[in-house]
């Protein structure tokens, strides 16, 4: 195979089994299947020939019955032969049954026994004290006291006895005793668990199971090259990973109630009733969101404890230990694919709702574990049985499970039927990642993907053997026979195979079981048809389980088990290459409970729900929006805006152009609307040195540190008149520097802080300065009269509203700051004004989030710009995360963007934002953004197509393309386009009328 190029995308191969059984008929049929059909032709005819009748008669009687079961004997029943169908058939016939709670009719009312009221205070007594421990207390304790019942023998008792006598004695107890006097409900007795310890389940049959859960990565929309890096890092974790190891993809409907709590609780704490409505008509579209649209995918790998070459010693101690070692090194090797482990910090919780959420996905969904376990404690009290030997299986098994049908089973309600990938049933030339296709199916689509590490020096051994065979078939079969293409295939299998063993590759057999669920049996007959359009259009054939659903169940619990004949049935022989393709960790999901909600992700389904100020996920909570005109910045940014407000987030909003399209959402909600303008009333003084809250900083630092607030004041000052007067050369900078302090000292104000206070009100600053000030002494200066001419603009001209002090209020939570009167010089210098006042804010208090929205950042950093504000906004981006704050910019020209010093400060604004959101963008800006963010050309195609509302989030090295949800009350409230607007106008005049 020639090595791709870095653009190519690289194909595995996956060989057909080298080993098949005999055929006959040129290979049309298996030899057990001619022979079943022979038995089976011969038992029903020989009958016939025995009777004395015509010839005729016999040929036509043996046409009716011979021939047809002779028939079904070559072809067998869905795939498998028939023996093994009617083996089943008979099998499933004896076990169908209901297992666990069964409700039982009502007693009638004489039946019913009164409970003696001083038993049933103490029972009430006990019962409120057994709930007292918290949940993780609960389950440790619970778990840990029944494992600790089993006493381990003595040291000296333990070297006498052997080995053998050892294991029988330690056998758990028959299952019908269990579930007689340990179990109230059947089914926890029927789960093959028996006890869960140091995050290790222990299984009936004496096995050690660990399971641990990744985290995914976006991996369809990674470059050609990143993809290969990422095989080739899972190849090398596989090679060292565990003998037998199961990959399980658990899909459901999205949790959201962690989300709706905290909007609750959020709801409780707002006074606003503007924003307690808009609370509401949030919590109303996360649950319809999530009830109908959003899945959410969780991926786990189990891998089971080996004891090869160990003997003697304490082999659970040794599989504890080897297991825990195994995860170790899962996180290392995995890292290097770009996935996280999750880390619990108990381990056996973790387990435990792992296996509540896999066996109870609808219970799950509704009820925490720690209700359940409240609910199982309560069950056992009112029993009368002891709280301290509840086993583990009673906290996850469902409550029925029934096993009475043959084409699938009901849990608590829920149908599951399970899909077989056959071992012919793969294509054999597959992409990297290709089982996403699976993976990312939808809702009630689980996957499970076994892989069995084979010993390489007996699998070179049979490969050898099988080849010698294949070969000396090959010539007595005839070139047109289809069995001569069967064995021109395994003949070319088993040379890949022997060759990729040869080059240091392992042998594996690989399994794939799919479990369906719905809530109907329609519905899951349904998805069922739809999962097999689905696989055929892959080229991938797939089988039922039809009375075997009771093994598929038990195959798909994490414990590394499938039932042999599902294992005989669907093995397919794989290298390490092969089956690192398989690689299954590729929905990754953006989805924070605390945080806001922005749409759902448009590959899989998922909610993403961004909580920007989480300091352990993002290194800083900074946010870059990029898009071409009309693709919607302004609907985002509001839209972020309003929903970090429902948060309690304040929100200060600067808006360069078009600021009428922002005050329709602040007057709805309660904000303040500040237009900065010739001909507004608004002002914002310049020269004014504000007063900031540093309470929080002196109980956390034990005071604030000693600095000049003027010196601070008259640096950011420098900054103003440089964008006002552009051509100011040095030492007319200086002249200004003088009559700035000479100004300042005529209030009062010094470089000593304390000046600032107002002795004849206590409590608050000196009044200050303002322009007009300057400009008299500006005025009183040959030097700096150029100066003062060009600010009499500000003083006595057409802009003289600026000549004025302070008189708007920064306390709302939800402020804009609309500039977009402004125009020319006038207009940087007033988003300079407006971005110093509320950066002044922002700084005040270091434990209160905080977000500053400065759309059309370009007209600061731009290519008309200027480099002191360009480096002052670039300080923002920089330093706004040590206030507890975040800044996003939006920016719609990204030449102008990236085009002042080389792009310099474009460059750096991106760079720190840890969150970028790139909606459609022309082609020419796409490959500019591509070679920034480091985009895959598959990326870059979605970027130049997006529609309206959709868009690209790139966060933490993943990428993913999202539409953005809104509700109808936020649509009305944000909307700018003209037809939504017309339509709103339309229904104010109807209710108006």
């Amino acid at each position: 195979m020639s090595k791709p190029k870095d653009n190519e995308f690289e194909t595995y191969y996956i060989p057909p089994n080298f080993i098949e059984g005999s055929t006959l008929f040129g290979g049309l049929f298996k030899l057990r299947n001619a022979i079943e059909a022979g038995i089976l032709a011969v038992g029903a005819g020989l009958p016939v020939f025995l009777l004395d009748i015509p010839l005729t008669t016999r040929i036509i009687i043996l046409c009716l019955t011979a021939l047809p079961l002779g028939l079904l004997g070559l072809f067998g029943v869905s795939g498998e032969c028939l023996s093994s169908f009617i083996f089943a058939f008979f099998k499933w016939i004896k076990n169908r049954r209901v297992v666990g709670i069964v409700p039982e009719k009502e007693t009638p009312a004489k039946k019913v026994k009164k409970e003696k009221p001083e038993r049933k205070a103490a029972r009430e007594e006990k019962k409120g004290e057994d709930k007292e421990p918290s949940m993780m207390a609960e389950i440790l304790g619970v778990i840990r006291k029944r494992s600790a019942k089993k006493e381990k023998p003595a040291p000296e008792a333990k070297e006498e006895k052997p080995r053998k006598q050892k294991q029988r004695e330690e056998k758990p107890r028959p299952r019908r005793q269990q579930a007689g006097t340990d179990f109230l409900n059947p089914a926890a007795a029927y789960l093959p668990i028996d006890k869960i310890e140091n995050g290790i389940i222990y299984t009936k049959d004496h096995r050690y199971i660990k399971v641990i859960e990744v985290v995914p990565i976006n991996f369809l929309l990674r470059s050609a090259r990143e993809q290969r890096s990422i095989i080739y890092s899972f190849i090398s974790y596989l090679k060292i990973s565990p003998v037998k190891i199961q990959f399980k993809v658990l899909t459901k409907r999205a949790d959201i109630n962690k989300h709706t709590e905290i909007v609750k609780q959020e709801m409780e704490r707002e006074t606003d009733p503007h924003c307690r409505m808009l609370q509401e008509d949030y919590l109303k579209l996360v649950g319809r969101i999530g009830s109908r649209e959003a899945t959410t995918r969780r991926f786990f790998i189990a891998f089971e404890y080996e004891a090869f070459g160990r003997r003697g010693g304490d082999e659970e101690a040794d599989a504890v230990s080897s297991l825990q070692v195994a995860a170790r090194t899962a996180v290392n090797y995995l890292k290097q694919c770009g996935n996280e482990v999750l880390m619990p910090e108990n381990e056996d919780e973790f387990t435990v709702d792992v296996l509540y959420n896999i066996l109870c996905r609808q219970e799950s969904s509704d009820v925490p574990l720690s209700s359940r376990v409240e609910e199982v404690v309560s069950r056992y009290v009112e029993q009368g049985k002891s709280t301290d030997a509840i086993p583990c299986t009673e906290f996850f098994a469902p409550k029925t499970i029934d096993f009475t049908h043959a084409k699938y089973l009901c849990i608590d309600g829920l149908y599951h039927s399970y899909l077989l990938i056959p071992s012919d049933g793969y294509k054999s030339r597959v992409a990297a990642g290709w089982l996403s296709l699976l993976v990312n199916a939808g809702d009630g689509i689980d996957i499970d993907l076994f892989l069995a590490k084979q010993p390489k020096e007996r699998m070179v051994h049979k490969l050898g053997q099988q080849l010698r065979i294949n070969r000396s078939k090959i010539k007595e079969a005839s070139d047109t026979n289809t069995d001569f293409d069967d064995l021109d295939g395994a003949i070319r299998s088993g040379y890949f195979l022997k060759d990729g063993l040869a080059n240091n590759e392992d042998f594996y057999y690989m399994n794939l079981l799919i479990t369906i669920t719905a809530e109907t049996p329609e519905d899951l007959e349904w998805r069922e048809r739809e999962m097999r359009k689905l696989l055929v259009s892959q080229d991938l054939n797939v089988c039922a389980c039809p009375f075997r659903e009771e093994q598929a169940f038990l195959s798909a619990l994490p414990l590394t088990s499938l039932e042999k004949h599902l294992f005989g049935r669907s093995k397919r022989n794989v290298l390490t290459a092969g089956a690192a393709s398989c690689y299954p960790f590729t929905a990754f999901e953006l989805c924070d409970d605390n945080g806001i909600l922005l749409g759902t992700n448009k590959i899989n389904n998922s909610l993403v729900i961004v909580d920007i100020f989480n300091s352990k996920v993002y290194k800083n909570a900074n946010m870059a929006i990029l898009g071409t005109s009309g693709a919607g910045k302004t609907f985002t940014m509001q839209l972020m805006g309003l929903r970090m407000r429902r948060k309690g987030v304040q929100v200060f909003i600067i808006a360069p152009l078009k600021g009428h399209e922002f005050h329709r959402a602040c007057k709805n909600i309660g904000g303040e609307f500040i237009q900065i303008s010739p001909a507004s009333k608004n002002c914002i003084n310049v020269m004014e040195i504000r007063k900031t809250d540093t309470s929080a900083d002196e109980l956390l630092d034990g005071g604030a540190l000693e600095k000049s607030a003027l010196a601070s004041k008259i640096q950011q000052l420098h900054i103003f008149f440089s964008l006002l007067i552009p051509d100011m050369d040095h030492e007319e900078r200086q002249l200004l520097d003088e009559a700035l302090i000479k100004t300042y000292n005529k209030k009062g104000i010094t470089h000593d802080n304390a000046s600032l206070d107002d002795p004849r009100n206590p409590g608050h600053y000196r009044e200050m300065p303002i322009l007009g000030d300057l400009y008299e002494v500006l005025s009183a200066s040959p030097e700096t009269r150029r100066l003062a001419n060009i600010l009499n603009r500000l003083v006595h001209g057409s802009a003289r509203s600026f000549n004025q002090q302070t008189n708007v209020d920064l306390s709302n939570k939800y402020t804009v700051l609309d500039i977009s009167e402004l125009s020319g010089d006038l207009l940087t210098a007033g988003m300079f004004i407006a971005v110093d006042f509320v950066w002044d804010k922002a700084k005040e208090n270091r434990t209160v989030e905080k977000a500053i929205y400065i759309d059309e950042c370009w007209q600061l950093i731009g290519g008309g710009g200027n480099r002191l504000a360009a480096e002052y906004v670039l300080e923002i981006f920089k330093i706004i995360r040590g206030y507890g704050g975040s800044a996003i910019c939006a920016t719609q020209d990204l030449n102008d963007f990236f085009a002042l010093e080389d792009g310099k400060y474009g460059k750096g604004i991106i760079n720190n934002c840890k969150t970028k959101v790139i909606l459609n963008l022309e082609d020419e800006e796409a490959q500019r953004v591509q070679n920034i963010l480091h985009l895959s050309e598959a990326e870059v195609m979605e970027i130049t197509h997006f529609e309206r509302g959709n868009g690209l989030i790139s966060s933490n090295n993943n990428n993913i393309t999202v539409e953005f949800k809104c509700s109808d009350l936020e649509k009305s409230l944000i909307t700018t386009d003209r037809r939504e607007l017309q339509e709103l106008l339309r229904q104010k005049e109807g209710i108006q009328a």
